[in-house]
């Protein structure tokens, strides 16, 4: 795929999911924070990254995706929208302070952005939903503003989504994370994973819980799950960003479905938010 620095890419009808943890928000994991949640009475974790995926390249990908990190640790993932803007979720800024995150972007190695040559990316403004709330899959979402523009051969772009899903319909995710059910192998290169939507009854029905209109379900078939890196990372249809990954259950160990922020459904949150936060 050749990628054009001035257009959105192109992907094949798929989507960028991110896998399952065990009802818990999906972030710093690699911070040791934890979260609890009323769902199932148990314990969160947070685990951002993908358990038997596939490994691929950032080109395959559009070079849509972005590493979040604080300080030297991959604590998120996130979406390009625009040269200066990233989309991600809000729980990845629970804890530590703006001025030590910064992101990579067109790269497939976790590390590949601590190189010498390489420059890192800082964020200078993040905005949250008003009504953000962990717990409740309210308004996990965010959009942040880098310092210098995202723009290189190796760097793409994707679009707000519109359209509809549907049940069953298979999509994307990808992540730096883990290969495997037993969380040992490859942990520093991006992999893929495709999972199908899931419909909020039976969604309801595995997790055990009611969610709200702004949530979308995917996974929870095969132990492929979200893991240690994959939290904030989008959930793709094309070139569209469909999804923001936000709570999953164990790594690697269940058969439920991934839970998302509907990207649809905050589209005019995110488009007035990246026009607040100037270009």
């Amino acid at each position: 795929m050749q990628l054009n620095n001035e257009k959105p890419i192109h992907l094949n009808r798929q989507f960028f999911l991110v896998k399952q943890l065990k009802m818990l928000p999906l972030f710093w994991v690699t911070l040791l924070v934890f979260a609890r949640a009323t769902a199932d009475n148990k314990t969160l974790s947070i685990q951002p990254r993908i358990f038997n995926g596939q490994e691929t390249s950032s080109g395959t990908l559009g070079g849509i995706g972005v590493q979040i990190f604080y300080l030297k640790k991959l604590v998120c993932s996130g979406t390009i929208l625009s040269t200066r803007h990233i989309l991600t979720a809000a729980h990845c800024f629970d804890v530590g302070n703006l001025q030590w995150f910064h992101v990579v972007a067109g790269n497939t190695k976790e590390y590949e952005g601590h190189t010498k040559t390489s420059t890192k990316n800082v964020l200078i403004k993040i905005k949250i939903h008003p009504d953000y709330n962990k717990e409740k899959f309210i308004g996990d979402i965010a959009v942040a503003k880098t310092l210098l523009v995202l723009k290189s051969n190796r760097v793409g772009y994707a679009t707000i989504c519109h359209s509809q899903l549907f049940h069953k319909e298979f999509v994307t995710v990808a992540g730096w994370g883990i290969d495997g059910r037993t969380g040992l192998g490859v942990r520093n290169r991006l992999h893929t994973m495709r999972v199908p939507i899931v419909d909020r009854m039976p969604c309801e029905k595995a997790i055990g819980r009611t969610i709200p209109k702004n949530v979308i379900c995917a996974g929870g078939y095969e132990h492929r799950t979200l893991c240690k890196g994959d939290s904030g990372g989008p959930l793709l249809l094309m070139n569209e960003v469909c999804g923001v990954g936000t709570w999953t259950y164990e790594c690697g160990e269940s058969s439920k479905p991934d839970v998302f922020m509907s990207v649809k459904f905050y589209a005019k949150f995110i488009k007035n938010t990246m026009k607040s936060l100037g270009y």
